[in-house]
Formats: C-alpha cells, structure tokens, sequence
C-alpha cells in the first residue's frame, strides 16, 4: 500500500503541485529502499542498495539464487505484532517476488522520483 500511495501522490502533485508535495513520493521509494522502522534496513529490490534481499521465492528458488530487480512482497507481521523479514525463499508472505502492484510500483515511483529530480 506504500507504494500504491507513492504512486497516486506522483499524480496528484503533478495535477496540483500547489496542493500536494512531492515528498510523499520520495518517502515512498526510501521505503522500498530500506528506509523503514525497526531493525530491518534491507531494501525490498533485489541488487539494489548496500543490503538487499536476494532470497526469495520466485521461477529459480530451488537453488537459493535470486532475481535481479525483483521486488518482494516485504516485512510480514507475525504475531504477536513481530516484524520479521527472515532470508528463507520458501516464506511467500514475505520474500515472494510480486508482480503488479509490487514492481509495477516500485518502476513507477522510480520513474516520478527520476521527473521530480530533472525538475529541481
């Protein structure tokens, strides 16, 4: 849902800058990046940032390998309220490679942020 938000603020800023910031987009993308609270700083991107998952459960899981640019499913909430990010590619609710709204959206905000920079 981050992302999605992310997204829908790079439309809304752009339609009424006046009225909304493009801050929403950035903070969004650091997100994905790694920049979210706990102790878990792994960037939810494949190969991207210092850490990054690099496990998860996709087309190549059964020999541990990853997919470049994939973007995972993220941070699962176990109970009790636990935030945990494990490296095991065989937790689909947390280290899946999504499609759609995942990666789709990480490109996407990827694309605003790069349009928001050209413009400072």
């Amino acid at each position: 849902m981050i992302q999605g938000n992310g997204v829908r603020a790079y439309f809304l800023h752009k339609a009424f800058p006046e009225l909304f910031d493009k801050d929403a987009v950035f903070h969004a993308l650091d997100f994905i990046l790694g920049t979210h609270p706990g102790s878990n700083t792994a960037s939810f991107a494949s190969g991207v940032g210092a850490k990054s998952a690099t496990v998860a459960y996709g087309m190549n899981r059964a020999d541990w390998s990853y997919i470049p640019g994939g973007v995972i499913s993220g941070t699962a909430l176990i109970q009790p309220d636990f935030p945990e990010l494990l490296e095991f590619p065989f937790l689909w609710q947390q280290g899946e490679y999504v499609l759609g709204g995942g990666s789709s959206n990480y490109m996407n905000l990827v694309l605003a942020a790069k349009k928001l920079c050209d413009k400072m």
